[in-house]
């Protein structure tokens, strides 16, 4: 018999030999469509199946024969998967039985290996060690000696804190997603680590994560599955700017590892169901959309099953004569301002009902529109009183209920049971008045010159905006607002936002979430009402000139220069829902306070510059006289060229003489000719203006009073 000496035994276990016999375990008959789940709750790992189409999963084994396996990777070379045994302390291989196998490998560093995944275009085992690096085993002889290599130490790298890791089923790179939710590419060849852009972000989705399953399907798409609540999320790759949303609902547990075959697509099996609403409200497979898997849970008497989604007007009752969408309906209907009810039937046990109602018909579900939460439901009719605010709109929309014994559920993704049924339905809306300004069909015109503090050319043609607003009440209280608007005419070198403050009304007041603004009749992504204001402010434009171009034939304005004339004008509409209503007592004054001010990052002008500085962006802007300014105006503006501001006096945005440098008047005007003062083209606006009352020359604007040939006609 030979003797190991202590030392012998001692440098034997520096290089981590392990020697262990091949079990004969068969492998994976073929590329699985499945993702492999390995969780270890109490040292026993656990392999589950999950299906990623609705994120419903089954055990495969309940006891994996040691005390831990991670760093697992489905190898697409042999069918087997391998990970790192932790009772072993070495590389494992796992077949169809789930039980591990360990494998002889030398050259170990001694440490065990949470991060791995097997790659596919090259038959080796990748492993990553926080604070060690990254490293490879060759698989092509699994009963063989395998020799780990050391590919790129974890400094090269960038020391990246990662809990998984995939191989791209196409490209040969590695990507995970690390604990801050950005997502990063390995160069498996070197080590070389890029850092691409944050794909989720933990303060905006309220909880933390942790990734520590991450595979791919065939189409480059990268699964994460969170450790703390088994959330799924679809990662769509691209190096230039990747994006994640909410895919499904999986296990959670706080020993989490994933593999799966990337070259696997994700397959609907004959057993889902989906809703049918248009896509924008998150239906399609593709769009990660409402499915549930069909179980002894559901709505109504009827469920059918679909391969995806039938998107209205093709739903799949239409499609198949099945009306499986039979679990609600709404005896009083649904009003603005009142209660509806609604019966919800129930087969099953377990239940727990979630629901959205659509109420800014902006065609998606948000947080602020789920009429029902969480709610346990018993087996048969129960009846649901729900009240429709005050902010919701009038007209059709859609509404999505499903049901699943899991209780916080939102209104996309994949579930486990249940069902999902979307219906269209019409919000009315009665009991409710409307006051317009300056009436139901007319516009109100608002001119800005923009040289204040200076009066310079005085043309106040650089913005002529047309408005009306219109004001929504119900039981004394203004509900909602309209306000619509035509740009007639700009003539400023300088680049002009526009905007309309609400004297006196808090911004909390209105559902900021719900306010939309549309621009000839395209809605408009750009956020509308303005952070950080006493008074709520809502932006139409930062740039004027983004919504207009000068016209033909040379003109470098927008219809102030003849031979420039055109009738078409480009349009806005701003809905502005109250969430909490406001009374009509408490509503400022129409028209409110329409002003302009400085696109940010341009210059305006050398008095501007000298105290507001060369871009002053929102510290300049120019109101109505007498009207306040916001709460990023510049007051050292104030006093500066011609201006005679006094603000403990409440006299504003005006001269000695009482000229202003905007103006309303009350119909569609014939403005000044370009470079050509107001004080020519209306003669009679000056003794208007230096008469505080108003009453001298109160129609000063009409045409009838006009120098003919200095104001602008189409």
């Amino acid at each position: 018999m030979t003797r190991i000496s202590n030392i012998s035994l001692l440098a034997l276990g520096m290089v981590c030999l392990y020697i262990h016999p091949l079990y004969d375990s068969d492998p994976f008959l073929s590329c699985p469509t499945q993702a492999f789940l390995i969780q270890s709750p109490r040292a026993v790992p656990i392999a589950f199946g999950v299906d990623l189409a609705t994120g419903s999963y089954t055990t495969l084994s309940p006891d994996m024969g040691t005390t831990k396996v991670n760093g697992v990777g489905f190898n697409y070379h042999d069918n087997y998967m391998y990970g790192w045994d932790y009772g072993s302390a070495t590389l494992s291989q796992i077949g169809n039985d789930y039980q591990v196998n360990p494998l002889t490998v030398t050259n170990l560093i001694g440490k065990s290996f949470y991060v791995g995944d097997v790659s596919v275009s090259e038959n080796a085992w990748y492993g990553y060690r926080s604070r060690f690096g990254l490293y490879r085993i060759d698989l092509t002889d699994p009963s063989s000696t395998l020799v780990m290599e050391s590919v790129a130490s974890s400094g090269f790298m960038g020391n990246p804190s990662i809990t998984d890791m995939a191989f791209h089923p196409t490209n040969s790179y590695i990507y995970t997603v690390d604990n801050n939710g950005y997502l990063i590419k390995i160069n498996p060849a070197n080590g070389d680590t890029t850092i691409l852009n944050q794909v989720l972000n933990e303060s905006e989705l309220g909880f933390n994560f942790v990734f520590g399953a991450q595979y791919f399907d065939a189409n480059g798409n990268l699964y994460l599955s969170n450790n703390g609540n088994g959330y799924i999320y679809r990662v769509t790759i691209n190096d230039v700017l990747s994006t994640a949303i909410f895919y499904a609902y999986g296990p959670s547990s706080n020993s989490n590892d994933g593999a799966r075959c990337a070259l696997a697509e994700i397959e609907v099996g004959d057993s889902i169901d989906f809703g049918d609403a248009p896509d924008s409200y998150g239906s399609s497979l593709d769009n990660a959309g409402a499915r549930h898997s069909i179980t002894s849970l559901y709505l109504g008497t009827e469920i059918d099953a679909e391969a995806d989604a039938y998107i209205f007007p093709l739903s799949d009752d239409i499609s198949d004569g099945n009306d499986d969408d039979d679990g609600i309906s709404f005896p009083t209907g649904i009003e603005i301002g009142e209660t509806a009810l609604i019966v919800v039937n129930v087969t099953g046990t377990g239940g727990y009902l979630n629901a959205w109602l659509d109420m800014d018909m902006d065609g998606t579900f948000e947080d602020g529109e789920q009429i029902v939460q969480g709610l346990s439901v018993s087996p048969g009719a129960t009846n649901l009183s729900i009240d429709i605010p005050m902010w919701a709109l009038a007209g059709d929309t859609w509404a999505r209920f499903r049901i699943s014994s899991s209780p916080n559920i939102g209104a996309t993704g994949g579930v486990s049971d249940g069902e999902v049924e979307d219906y269209l339905l019409t919000i009315i809306e009665s009991g409710v008045t409307s006051t317009s300004y300056p009436d139901g069909s007319n516009f109100t015109s608002f001119a800005f010159e923009d040289l204040y503090p200076a009066l310079g050319d005085f043309d106040m043609n650089d913005v002529l905006m047309n408005v009306r607003i219109t004001e929504y009440v119900k039981y004394g209280m203004v509900i909602r607002l309209k306000i619509e608007g035509e740009l007639a005419a700009m003539g400023a070198n300088y680049r002009n936002g526009f905007a309309i403050q609400l004297p006196g009304i808090d911004l909390s007041s209105i559902k900021s979430d719900s306010v939309t603004l549309t621009m000839d009749s395209v809605l408009s992504s750009e956020q509308v009402l303005e952070d950080d204001q006493t008074n709520a402010v809502l932006i139409i434009s930062d740039n004027l000139w983004d919504i207009i171009q000068p016209g033909e034939n040379g003109c470098h304005f927008f219809r102030t220069e003849d031979g420039c004339g055109t009738s078409q004008r480009p349009t806005w509409t701003l809905i502005v829902p109250f969430i909490y209503p406001v009374a009509e007592e408490d509503m400022p004054d129409m028209p409110y306070d329409p002003f302009i001010f400085a696109r940010p990052g341009t210059y305006h002008g050398d008095v501007l510059g000298q105290v507001a500085g060369e871009h002053p962006g929102r510290k300049f802007e120019v109101h109505l006289k007498n009207k306040n300014p916001t709460d990023t105006f510049e007051e050292l503006i104030f006093g500066q060229a011609d201006d005679a501001s006094n603000a403990s006096l409440e006299v504003l945005f005006q001269t000695l003489n009482g000229i202003p440098w905007a103006l309303e008047i009350p119909m569609n005007w014939k403005h000044p000719k370009e470079g050509i003062s107001l004080l020519q083209a209306y003669p009679q606006f000056f003794g208007h203006a230096s008469d505080s009352t108003g009453q001298t020359n109160s129609q000063w604007y009409l045409e009838s009073n006009a120098d003919s040939s200095s104001i602008f006609n189409d």
